[in-house]
Order: C-alpha cells, then sequence, then structure tokens
C-alpha cells in the first residue's frame, strides 16, 4: 500500500526538478534579451547625444513609434539598422 504513494512521490519530484529546468532555461533567455533591448536603446541615446543621429525616440510622433518597436523587437541590431538608416536621410520619414 505504501508504494502507490512512493510512486506518486517520486513523479512529483521529476516534474517539479522538469519545470525548474525549464524556468531557468526561460529566465536565462530572458535576461540575454533584455540586455540586448537595453543595450540598443542605449546605443541610440548615445548617438543622439553626440549629434551623431536625430533618432526620435522620447517624442509622441510615429517615428518615436517605429523607434520603440523596432528596438524592443530587435535590440542592437535594430537600432545599428535605425542609425545607419538616418545617417544616410532616411529615417525619420
Amino acid at each position: 500500500m505504501a508504494i502507490p504513494g512512493l510512486f506518486v512521490d517520486i513523479i512529483l519530484i521529476v516534474l517539479a526538478i522538469l519545470i525548474a529546468y525549464v524556468l531557468y532555461k526561460a529566465l536565462k533567455t530572458t535576461k540575454k534579451l533584455a540586455v540586448n533591448i537595453i543595450v540598443g536603446f542605449l546605443l541610440i541615446l548615445v548617438t543622439n547625444l553626440l549629434g551623431l543621429t536625430s533618432i526620435p525616440l522620447f517624442s509622441l510622433s510615429f517615428s518615436s513609434l517605429v523607434t520603440i518597436i523596432v528596438t524592443a523587437l530587435t535590440g542592437v541590431f535594430g537600432a545599428l539598422v535605425l542609425i545607419v538608416l538616418n545617417i544616410f536621410g532616411l529615417f525619420p520619414f
């Protein structure tokens, strides 16, 4: 009669370990994505402060919304694309 209780305990321990592993992997990936996004926004901010670009970031305009969405979804890569487009005069629209 003690065997079914032990079997349930073993299954619960295995499930707890599996859930902990999945959460660890998800949080590790989320941390990397958050750092990438923050670095992208900082890159745009620094280039604006240095006068290299004039990318709208804090205004309530369509270009500012595009900047925020692109950088939030793509991080540093999107920020670099926006900076290159701005240097060539193609962004903001």
